[in-house]
């Protein structure tokens, strides 16, 4: 028997999901949703999901796994719209940035007993980072040797968490665990303060009375420092997540602003060799951080997690965990260093 998995969602997270799931065909069940007909039409044609449902509500009937990866400011409606089909012991993963907020709306809005999981996909260290986040760059090997990052609430059942984990191994990729609360820390830190100094930066450049000069001298620097800045829809994800997000937020954004203040300090002074040192720790921290990125898939013994599953040995167990223990409660998830 397969598991019924919906994928809410189908940009280049959700239907990379589909497709690598697609690869054991004999356990799945997918069914895709997006509110661009255009993303359900490709996801299908690409085999990225095995049906389209165009109604948001009968989306995840019969659904055993509910997977949300779709842009922030539609989460909330989102859950309103499906709650009256949820069945009971299913499971939610999450690809959300602010995931402690979604873990609350989901016991709020969700009248059945179900259960939340955060997950953060890392991408395949030999994908370039500068790929688009549309379905067009979806791809079944996005995730291989890459890391899951797993979070739940204290008192998730083991089995939610060892779902999350076992999907992980059936994309290719190794989980780690942590807690809701770190999980946004590092979404805050290293996804949104990004794309807020590109905002910034762009802002205060147009703003410039001698723009119409400048933009002939902007280049590969500008470009490259400016490329975070979010999208038409991605606009309204972000300010969502900033909002949502903020405690973890303003915490880095303060230790970018002492850094950046630091930095004017040295120019003002003169402070040339204080200077010098913090570009010199800025250029080797990042050659260090990006060798290690590209070397991440080629130092399994050194990533936590669990060994890949073989095909079927899981799922048959989490089909067990969804149909026949419903009751079951268990210890909070242990972080795993």
């Amino acid at each position: 028997m397969t598991i019924q998995i919906t994928l809410l969602g189908l940009g280049r997270t959700g239907a990379s999901m589909g497709l690598a799931l697609g690869r054991n065909p004999e356990q799945f069940e997918r069914t895709g949703f997006d509110w661009r007909k255009a993303n359900a039409v490709h996801a299908l044609k690409s085999n990225a999901i095995d049906r389209i449902e165009d109604n948001l509500t009968m989306s995840v009937k019969n659904a055993q796994v509910i997977l949300l990866a779709m842009p922030m400011h539609r989460v909330r409606e989102t859950l309103q719209g499906i709650a009256a089909e949820v069945r009971e012991e299913s499971v939610f993963l999450d690809t959300s940035p602010a995931r402690a907020s979604v873990a609350a709306w989901v016991k709020e809005i969700i009248p059945t007993r179900c259960h939340y999981v955060g997950i953060n996909a890392s991408l395949n260290p030999r994908i370039k980072l500068e790929q688009g986040e549309d379905i067009q760059s979806a791809r079944a090997d996005l995730f291989e040797n890459g890391i899951i990052t797993i979070a739940a609430a204290p008192g998730t059942p083991s089995g939610a968490i060892d779902l999350a984990a076992d999907l992980a191994g059936l994309i290719g990729a190794r989980p780690f665990f942590c807690d809701l609360a770190e999980m946004d820390g590092l979404t805050a830190a290293m996804k949104l303060v990004p794309q807020l100094i590109s905002t910034t930066l762009l802002n205060a450049s147009l703003g410039q009375p001698a723009w119409r000069d400048a933009i002939h001298f902007a280049g590969r620097e500008f470009e490259s420092a400016s490329s975070g800045i979010a999208g038409r829809e991605e606009s309204a994800s972000l300010r969502e997540a900033v909002l949502l997000n903020r405690t973890d937020l303003l915490r880095s954004l303060d230790m970018f602003l002492a850094a950046l203040q630091a930095l004017q300090s040295d120019i003002e002074n003169e402070q040339g060799d204080s200077l010098e040192k913090k570009l010199e720790a800025a250029r080797t921290g990042r050659q260090k951080w990006l060798k290690e990125y590209n070397q991440a898939g080629r130092q399994d013994d050194n990533i936590p997690g669990i060994a890949m599953p073989k095909a079927g040995d899981y799922w048959k167990q989490q089909f067990g965990f969804l149909l026949k223990h419903p009751a079951e409660k268990t210890k909070p998830p242990e972080k795993k260093d």
